[in-house]
């Protein structure tokens, strides 16, 4: 048996109408709707406050989600660095947080601002641990901040628990003060910072309160 084309044409158009009148059917009811957020990547935020910012209520049509201006809100938060905001059928809104590293501190007006892995300030906070105090010539994003938080990420985590401050007085001027008040000149921050943290390790576990590691293949006290 012969099919007429004009009947091959047909059934396509229907299936074609159907599918055109479902997909308008799910655009202006909500027959997906947004039941469920999964909120990836916090720490430091509340999956709660997360949700609350995206602007997006339970029982919203999800294809209708403005996914930009939802991860436009979120971004909005102290704590967000970057977010994504994605559709996972049928009904569930997924909210990909990257949040900043709280590397270093401030204290302005005995109010501690937490300053990020890029050495920017993004909020004021209770520091995390972990997090070191940075005194002298701080400001926000400045060539002297990026040296700092550098100099701090290079450090192993039983050292920077170990340091009490980091005081900037310079472009090439870096000293470490331990929580029992010993001092290691760290100089800049350069191409030798995993150097240098080697020998920071190195110095607290020898007699001396004062160290120069600014070069690490020849560190000196002075006693």
């Amino acid at each position: 048996m012969r099919v007429s084309a004009k009947l091959i044409a047909g059934v396509i158009a229907a299936i074609v109408a159907v599918a055109v009148i479902a997909a308008a059917v799910m655009w202006t009811v909500p027959v997906l709707k947004v039941r469920n957020f999964q909120v990836e990547g916090v720490h430091q935020l509340d999956p709660a406050q997360v949700e609350e910012a995206s602007g997006v209520p339970k029982g919203e049509n999800l294809l209708r989600v403005n996914a930009r201006e939802a991860a436009s809100g979120v971004a909005g938060l102290d704590w967000v660095d970057s977010v994504t905001v994605s559709r996972d059928f049928p009904s569930t809104l997924t909210i990909n947080v990257a949040e900043h590293k709280a590397v270093a501190f401030v204290k302005r007006d005995n109010k501690p601002y937490l300053i990020d892995d890029k050495g920017e300030e993004f909020t004021s906070a209770e520091p995390p641990a972990g997090a070191v105090e940075v005194t002298g010539s701080v400001d926000s994003g400045s060539p002297q901040t990026q040296d700092a938080v550098r100099a701090i990420a290079a450090l192993s985590d039983d050292v920077r628990n170990q340091v009490a401050k980091l005081e900037v007085a310079g472009e090439y001027s870096l000293t470490f003060t331990t929580k029992d008040d010993r001092r290691v000149f760290w100089g800049a921050s350069d191409s030798n910072d995993e150097d240098k943290a080697h020998a920071f390790a190195t110095v607290l576990k020898m007699e001396g309160r004062e160290w120069n590691i600014s070069n690490p293949e020849l560190v000196t006290t002075r006693g």
